[in-house]
This record gives structure tokens, C-alpha cells and sequence, in this order.
């Protein structure tokens, strides 16, 4: 089953009101580009029709990539969008690898955007009809291990199993996964105080972002984009609006733990400007989002 990523103030609570900061453990590049078009390469975007992977796939078409998107349900999450209406949309279990060998064939880059904030096990899931961008339903498949590092790995696997030249006379193959900025908690002063102290779904979430993002980065064959948003948001929702200001303020008081919040449209926009330009590789906190978006935008 698949999810889409968001961010949610239902977290924030649980981590005393803020979101963390997490310094990279692979160092991002930090450059000025100015990212090609997709010049009719193919995109393909696992979660597509989610609050997160809908915004890359618009800002993807807008920059003239063919965007093929597999989701769950396989709709359209807004027909009245002009951008999204050029996106083909598909059905399809990211779980089955079969099916993800077959759509990561025909691709010149993934992006990897499901996920869900409380699974099947975490006694929450009733929640996720309210932090969900896509109100995206748990069902008994649906935990942290399958819905994030199953998935991925899948999507690893097939990219890795893609008849390529080495280096340097072939490039990596780019893909882009939508992470967390708490991932780096091992990181940051306090870190792992305060990931001790965290629920066991909160850990287990961690996990399995961890797990993938070590997946990603021992591959030769992968160039990573891996961005590490905190509190994903919008003006549409609602939920998390009241939680934005009491993040940015601690972040610009300098709290070690606490991350500026980032725009839906500034991670999509970062994503499809990193999978564009072949030096952009590692860890993207919100400052480099920030600077990959303002190419984009």
C-alpha cells in the first residue's frame, strides 16, 4: 500500500513542538544552477497523486519532463490541473517488485514520495484521515517497515538491476527520496536524548528512513537526492498552519533541534532541480531546498 509524504503538526506535539535540525551526514552540494529542463526524459514519481509527490509531478511537466506516476489509486488528484492532466497516472503496488522493475525500466529518474506518519501498529492510524495530504488509510500491511523501506528498496533494487556502463562512461541514475529531518537526530546536540525519549512508533519511523537512506547511498549505480524536510506545509493545510510560527521563531533563535519549516512547493521544486542537475547528490536540508527551489522557480 502507498502513502504520500507530508508533514504534520501531530509529530510536532509529540516532539515538544518542534521539528529538529538535523546536519547532513553526507555532505550536500552547494552550488548556484540553474537545472536543464527534462527535455522529455522520463519521471517517474512512486506516490505521485500525494501531497508531496502531485507538486513534483507539476513542477516536473512544467520543466518538460514525462511524468509517469504509480500510486495505489492511480487518480488524479486534481483533473482541473493542467499540469497534472499531462501526467500519466497508474495503479500499481510499490511492494510488488515486478511491477516496480517494470516502471523503473522505462525511467530516467525516480522520485520516491510515500510514506506515512503513523502506521498500522503505532495506535494512531485513525489519525492519518487528518495529517494526510492524500487522507491515505493504514490497512494491515500498512507499517513503516513495508510503506517506506520496502518500497524504496524495491525501487533500489530495480535501478540497481538496469543494464548501465560504469563510471565515467556512464552517469548515475538519479533518485530523489523524500526523507526527515529527524533522521540526523544522531547528529545534533541532544539528538539522541531526545530520540530516546520518543515514542516507539516515532522510532520505528526513524528506522525506516534510515534504512533507506543507507540503502541509497552504498549504491555506485544511485546518484541520492535526499531531502530531509521537517514540517512539509501549505496554505491549504490547515493542520499545521498553527504550528509554523512556533518553528520558525526557534529556529531563528537558534535552537539546535528545531528546523525551519518548508513549503510544499519549495521540496517539490528542489526535488525536480536536484534530479536535473548531475552535480546535485546527498543530504538537502531546507537551506539547500531553499537555494535548489529558487533555481526552479
Amino acid at each position: 500500500r502507498e502513502f504520500s509524504s507530508r508533514g504534520s503538526s501531530s509529530m510536532a506535539l509529540v516532539l515538544l513542538g518542534a521539528t529538529l535540525a538535523i546536519p547532513s551526514r553526507i555532505s550536500p552540494v552547494r552550488m548556484q544552477i540553474i537545472p536543464s529542463s527534462g527535455n522529455g526524459k522520463r519521471l517517474l514519481v512512486i506516490g505521485g497523486n500525494g501531497f508531496v509527490g502531485s507538486e513534483v509531478c507539476r513542477n516536473a511537466v512544467k520543466v518538460g519532463y514525462k511524468v509517469t506516476s504509480l500510486s495505489r489509486r492511480g487518480i488524479n488528484p486534481d483533473p482541473n490541473d493542467e499540469l497534472l492532466c499531462q501526467v500519466s497516472w497508474n495503479a500499481g503496488n510499490a511492494l510488488d517488485q515486478s511491477t516496480v522493475d517494470q516502471y523503473v525500466s522505462r525511467s530516467d529518474a525516480v522520485v520516491h514520495a510515500i510514506g506515512l506518519l503513523f502506521d498500522v501498529n503505532s495506535g494512531l492510524a485513525f489519525a492519518n484521515n487528518i495529517v494526510s495530504g492524500s487522507k491515505s488509510q493504514p490497512d494491515q500491511d500498512s507499517t513503516y517497515d513495508n510503506i517506506t523501506r520496502q518500497s524504496a528498496f524495491n525501487v533500489i533494487t530495480a535501478i540497481n538491476s538496469r543494464p548501465a556502463l560504469p563510471p565515467p562512461l556512464g552517469t548515475p541514475f538519479p533518485l530523489a527520496f523524500v526523507s526527515c529531518a529527524e533522521a540526523g537526530w544522531p547528529d545534533v546536540t541532544f539528538g539522541e536524548q531526545v530520540e530516546e525519549a520518543a515514542p516507539d512508533w516515532l522510532k520505528r519511523y526513524l528506522i525506516a528512513k534510515r534504512a533507506v537512506e543507507a540503502k541509497i547511498q552504498s549504491s555506485t549505480a544511485i546518484r541520492p537526492i535526499v531531502v530531509r524536510p521537517s514540517l512539509i506545509w501549505n496554505w491549504q493545510k490547515y493542520d499545521v498552519l498553527p504550528a509554523i510560527l512556533i518553528f520558525n521563531i526557534a529556529n531563528a533563535l537558534g535552537v539546535p533541534f528545531v528546523d525551519k519549516t518548508v513549503r510544499v512547493e519549495t521540496i517539490a521544486q528542489a526535488i525536480v532541480a536536484g534530479i536535473s542537475d548531475p552535480k546535485v547528490r546527498g543530504v538537502q536540508r531546507y537551506m539547500d531546498m531553499e537555494a535548489l527551489s529558487a533555481q526552479l522557480a
